[in-house]
């Protein structure tokens, strides 16, 4: 390897680390972002089971006001 070889190797090292440590963090991010899609999806089908009991109750007892 000559000088100039060297010196390229020497320039572009650093950013190689770099770029690596980048995509690394972006990994991390992507897999949190994930996560957190995740636990919001649940979130929502709770929000949604919840609605719908809330919705046959309010039913039922609309059905035994409108009896008495």
């Amino acid at each position: 390897m000559n000088e100039f070889e060297k010196w390229i190797e020497g320039r572009y090292e650093p950013h190689e680390q770099k770029q690596k440590e980048h995509e690394d963090i972006l990994s991390s991010i992507r897999k949190d972002l994930d996560a957190f899609d995740e636990a919001g999806r649940a979130f929502e089908e709770e929000i949604e089971e919840l609605a719908e009991k809330t919705e046959a109750l309010l039913k039922k007892r609309q059905a035994q006001y409108e009896q008495s």
